[in-house]
């Protein structure tokens, strides 16, 4: 089966990359898994073919996370993709920022593959959005703190940036409704870039390898600690950068947190340890 989830919202369409990928995991805790980047690593498709051309003897599924998956054209890599449209045991999710795949995947936006696409929200298609997920974390705003934060989250392809600071409101344990004064003390017009810087760091892959690597990023850790940055908004936006296993690895950690195994702090001290050491030993 395929799963194609497509359009320039990276925010939502990793939301709904990463809730899909949950669902099927915990159908099928015992599956396969293997993630990749054909934009980051467009040699990768090979890495995925061999995964889906392998049986499978002692798991019931398996599942191909796959970011860009028409960013590479080769024939071959189209063939294996549409010998899947039908299987029932092996799941194939793909996340691809472009508006519109090019004809030769156009197959994925009809049966049997299942699509969705995440075009720009703009409007009241945008304010409506913001107003649903504000309900869902409890928050209500006065009018002007309302319209202070549509117009700082109103520019911008993805919805992502309004996303961050609504969580960071969500966290700060504000009074309701939310005052003008409370939001712009919150919302920092810097911050977005800071939080981005930080978790770019996070993800990117290290300068050197071994102790090098994970001196440099516990030391960008602590600088967002020190900045008294949320660990839950480090930690999601960390999620929206993260790559190849990097990215099942967080998605691990993210379990961990929200079965009350750890705290996000200790979440992200533990990703960039195990990430550290992951690369060094190979």
């Amino acid at each position: 089966m395929i799963i194609y989830l497509y359009g320039p919202d990276w925010y939502r369409r990793t939301a709904k990359f990463k809730e899909l990928f949950s669902q099927y995991r915990e159908k099928h805790p015992a599956m396969d898994v293997i993630s990749v980047d054909l934009e980051d690593n467009p040699d990768d498709w090979k890495t995925a073919r061999d995964f889906l051309n392998q049986p499978s003897m002692f798991v019931d599924a398996k599942i191909a996370l796959v970011r860009e998956g028409t960013a590479v054209d080769v024939k071959e890599w189209i063939a294996i993709l549409k010998s899947h449209l039908e299987t029932r045991k092996t799941f194939i999710l793909i996340s691809d920022s472009k508006k519109k795949p090019v004809k030769a995947f156009s197959s994925f936006l009809a049966k049997p593959a299942i699509s969705q696409e995440f075009p720009v929200l703009e409007g009241k298609m945008r304010e409506a959005f913001f107003h649903k997920e504000a309900k869902i974390r409890g928050l209500s705003f006065t009018p002007d703190s309302w319209r202070f934060f549509t117009g700082f989250s109103s520019e911008g392809e993805s919805v992502g940036t309004g996303m961050a600071e609504l969580e960071k409101l969500a966290l700060a344990g504000l009074s309701q409704p939310i005052s003008l004064r409370d939001v712009q003390s919150v919302i920092k017009w810097f911050s977005r870039d800071e939080v981005f810087y930080i978790t770019r760091q996070l993800a990117g892959l290290p300068a050197q390898a071994g102790h090098e690597d994970w001196r440099r990023k516990i030391g960008v850790l602590e600088r967002a600690f020190l900045q008294r940055e949320a660990g839950a908004h480090v930690f999601n936006s960390l999620a929206y950068q993260v790559r190849g296993s990097d990215a099942v690895r967080l998605a691990d950690y993210d379990v961990s947190v929200k079965s009350g195994g750890l705290e996000y702090e200790e979440a992200l001290l533990g990703f960039v340890l195990n990430a550290s050491i992951s690369r060094y030993l190979t």
